[in-house]
């Protein structure tokens, strides 16, 4: 899952201090100036899949203990525009709900509320008999339901 921010410090805040991924990488891309096997992304292949010429981004990448990655990208060029959160819900197409299982969803859910992110509800739900849920979202609106199986 790639996630564009506004904000990549705050961004690696959340995913690594708050939800406990490991910050395996962190570069400024493009990060060589042609492809070769030490290279992520070389100019030419960052232009054309930005679509713009001098494309510019700094990008973290994540993993939880069970291997999930989640990639952080905070464009540069062209320069990252915050999308308005209305936009983000669930009156637009696109994917706007990012689901993420965990074990203990009480303490997760008290944790993700000490840390000051803003909930969709003041409680957790129960979903009939298969699980519980909340909603939380990131300081650029995006959306994140949090999971647990009975």
């Amino acid at each position: 899952m790639a996630i564009f921010v506004s904000d990549l410090d705050e961004a690696i805040h959340l995913w690594h201090d708050v939800m406990g991924f490991e910050l395996i990488l962190r570069k400024t891309l493009p990060d060589g100036p042609k492809a070769s096997p030490k290279t992520y992304i070389y100019p030419e292949l960052l232009d054309d899949i930005f679509k713009v010429k001098g494309a510019l981004s700094e990008m973290a990448i994540l993993r939880s203990t069970e291997g999930a990655l989640i990639e952080l990208q905070h464009c540069k060029v062209p320069a990252i525009k915050k999308t308005d959160p209305e936009t983000l819900r669930y009156g637009h197409t696109g994917f706007h709900e990012l689901g993420l299982l965990v074990e203990n969803i009480d303490s997760f859910f008290e944790k993700i509320k000490e840390a000051g992110y803003q909930t969709q509800t003041d409680y957790i739900w129960k979903c009939a008999d298969i699980g519980r849920s909340f909603l939380f979202y990131d300081k650029d609106g995006n959306m994140i339901q949090i999971w647990q199986n009975p």
